[in-house]
C-alpha cells in the first residue's frame, strides 16, 4: 500500500489516503472494512490508476426528539370504539 495525498479540489487537502490494489482490497476487504471504521481512508486502484475511495462515512447528527410535540392536535370521537352497524350480524 502507498501514501497519496487527496488532489487539491478535495476538502481535505492535508489529508493522508493510502492506495491499494483492487485485487489485495477484494481479497482483505474485511480488514480493510475495519480499519476504515476506526478512521482511516483508502484510494483502490486500478492497474497504478486511481478508481474508487474507500473511507469512513460523516458521523450523523442526533437530536434529541420531543415528547408531546403534537399534544392537542389531533382528535378523537367519543364512540370511536363503539361496535360498527355493519358488523352486527357477525356478533
Amino acid at each position: 500500500m502507498k501514501e497519496a495525498k487527496y488532489p487539491d479540489d478535495q476538502s481535505e487537502p492535508t489529508a493522508r489516503v493510502q492506495e491499494i490494489g483492487a485485487f489485495d482490497a477484494k481479497t482483505h476487504l474485511s480488514a480493510l472494512l475495519e480499519r476504515v471504521a476506526s478512521g482511516e481512508s483508502f484510494t483502490i486502484t486500478k492497474r497504478g490508476m486511481p478508481v474508487a475511495e474507500l473511507r469512513p462515512l460523516p458521523k450523523p447528527k442526533i437530536t434529541k426528539r420531543v415528547l408531546g410535540w403534537a399534544k392537542g392536535q389531533g382528535t378523537m370521537a367519543a364512540d370511536f370504539d363503539a361496535p360498527l352497524p355493519d358488523f352486527d350480524s357477525y356478533q
